[in-house]
């Protein structure tokens, strides 16, 4: 069934059923908001990383479900509770809109902890699974409905689609991970991984002041892109560097990349672990170097409201400096998503779109 042939009141929508299959095009009825709620039109949603892991079977959803989470919608409908941004601005029809990923209750005591990404309740958009009542929560569908604890933010700018589109997954992961660092200004820094995130971590930290930014990629045109980004240096091989760094932020995932990197931290270093989000190989460390060194581990899973807020003012600040539009390679119709889908797994393209 195409657009033209649907009823007013249906809406189109993705469905994915189970790895390495098709996604499922059809039509459903438009979400009736409760007073609590917003229903956002979708304007463009770009295919994450995570979301053709999940089509290809590398980490389990529970299905039927609506994939998609870096979303850029116009607000539809607004129940009868006022609904305020995260600059606590109110939210009126027809705003253009982003919001967190994570949508956290607010009250449990990781919550009340600063860790509401962590939220005993937590709901995750294009994470859940679709209930054609209150499952819209995915942004490979023309309507996305938002409940009340979903953070928002209305967005000002008139910035494209293409770069705000990964703005509440790849920019606020990397705000999350940055903020991590005991420091930035002067400081050099290792990045293993120059995909969206890795890209992006390298421009954030040298607007930020970073001294020196390394970047490790094994793809040459990644490499390339890195230098776009502001990158000091690049190497294909992590073997190849010497001397020390004061971070390493890694997005890469991968534990040989991990374990050598480990040994580059300078005294009182810091390691964000950001890009293992699947199984992988166990890795080896020596704990006497870590004591010895001052040597400080963590490791960043999504983010809170607050670094959506930052990576919506970075952006907002320094989308002129970077290429960040030329990110997204090539975009598509909702009804032509499998061909996307096919496009990102062949070609592996930093972001791909889909627009309904």
């Amino acid at each position: 069934m195409n657009s033209k042939s649907a009823k007013p009141e249906t809406c189109q929508v993705a469905i994915f059923n189970e790895p390495n299959q098709t996604l499922e095009i059809r039509h459903e009825a438009i979400p009736v908001i409760t007073n609590d709620e917003l229903l956002v039109r979708v304007n463009a949603c770009t295919i994450c990383g995570s979301d053709l892991h999940t089509i290809t079977g590398k980490r389990k959803e529970d299905t039927p479900t609506i994939l998609g989470h870096e979303i850029i919608g116009d607000v539809e409908a607004i129940g009868s509770t006022p609904r305020f941004d995260l600059k606590g601005t109110q939210i009126k029809k027809g705003d253009r809109l982003t919001w967190s990923i994570c949508i956290s209750c607010g009250h449990c005591d990781r919550c009340e902890e600063s860790i509401p990404q962590k939220c005993g309740e937590l709901k995750k958009i294009g994470h859940e699974q679709f209930e054609p009542v209150s499952g819209f929560l995915g942004g490979f569908a023309e309507y996305v409905l938002l409940p009340k604890t979903t953070a928002v933010y209305k967005i000002e700018s008139d910035l494209e689609d293409e770069v705000l589109c990964p703005a509440n997954c790849a920019t606020a992961t990397v705000v999350a991970a940055c903020r991590q660092l005991r420091a930035i200004t002067e400081k050099k820094v290792l990045i293993i991984g120059a995909g969206m995130l890795g890209l992006t971590a390298t421009a954030y930290l040298k607007t930020h002041g970073a001294t020196c930014v390394t970047v490790v990629e094994p793809d040459n045109k990644r490499r390339e892109q890195a230098f776009e980004f502001g990158a000091d240096e690049i190497t294909a091989d992590i073997q190849s560097l010497s001397g020390k760094f004061d971070a390493v932020l890694d997005f890469s995932g991968s534990s040989a990349a991990i374990e050598a990197a480990v040994q580059l931290l300078d005294i009182h270093g810091t390691f964000v672990l950001v890009g293992t989000v699947a199984p992988s190989p166990a890795i080896s460390l020596d704990p006497e170097f870590l004591v010895r060194n001052l040597i400080q581990l963590v490791g960043v899973h999504n983010y809170r409201p607050d670094d959506l807020g930052a990576a919506m003012s970075f952006l907002e600040e320094t989308a002129s400096q970077f290429p960040f539009r030329e990110l997204v390679e090539k975009s598509f119709k909702l009804v032509d998503i499998n061909e996307a889908i096919d496009f990102a797994l062949r070609e592996k393209p930093i972001r791909v779109m889909v627009r309904p």
